[in-house]
């Protein structure tokens, strides 16, 4: 569903999408000339498209009771509530308030700062994952020279304990206490790195 299923009006402007619905409660796309169900309606919601619900029989806008039915449906999941309990009482209160004609535009701007801001944060989330990403694979390049040299130096040590080799004693125990000095700092660096790859991974989801 994109925008340039809009009706186009007679001066070339779109008009909203428009959706019908019939006494069975079936929900009918003009434009599409197909049922269709409610997460159907939602995902229009978050395509941004512009549409208007009529009610097939007498042609009434019912938009706003069919989005307060998704609302409504929504609501009702514990998990997945927007309207905590103090604020839905507010509501409530506030109907036959003197200033409640105030609330819709209040809420309104409100929404739209907050869809802004999160806007900006998901590009900010993204920005700092990309820069992350290259870090990670740099350092995760150089941790590949460092255990290829740890490696080498191991097998050195390795051949120069065995029997009849003379590079044996005191020296050789100094080089082995310094390179597992090394390999534990090499598994510290290995814990950091794979924490990091948890916490990238939490963020993308």
């Amino acid at each position: 569903m994109t925008k340039n299923q809009e009706t186009q009006k007679g001066d070339g402007s779109s008009s909203p999408l428009l959706i019908k619905k019939y006494p069975n409660r079936r929900l009918y796309n003009t434009s599409t000339s197909s049922y269709i169900v409610l997460d159907d309606i939602v995902k229009l919601v978050k395509d941004g498209e512009e549409f208007v619900i009529q009610d097939a029989k007498t042609g009434d806008d019912i938009t706003r009771s069919i989005l307060n039915q998704i609302i409504f449906e929504r609501e009702t999941k514990p998990s997945n509530y927007h309207f905590p309990l103090e604020v839905q009482k507010q509501l409530i209160g506030m109907y036959d308030d003197t200033y409640g004609r105030l609330i819709p535009d209040y809420l309104k701007e409100s929404m739209k700062l907050f869809s802004n801001e999160r806007e900006k944060m998901s590009e900010a989330v993204e920005d700092n994952i990309g820069r992350n990403t290259r870090a990670m694979m740099e350092f995760s390049q150089s941790m590949a020279r460092q255990n290829a040299e740890m490696f080498r130096r191991s097998w050195e040590m390795f051949t120069s304990a065995m029997p009849g080799n003379p590079d044996t004693g005191p020296e050789a125990d100094a080089e082995v206490k310094k390179n597992m000095s090394r390999e534990e700092e090499l598994d510290e660096i290995q814990e950091k790195i794979e924490s990091l790859q948890a916490r990238l991974k939490s963020l993308k989801e």
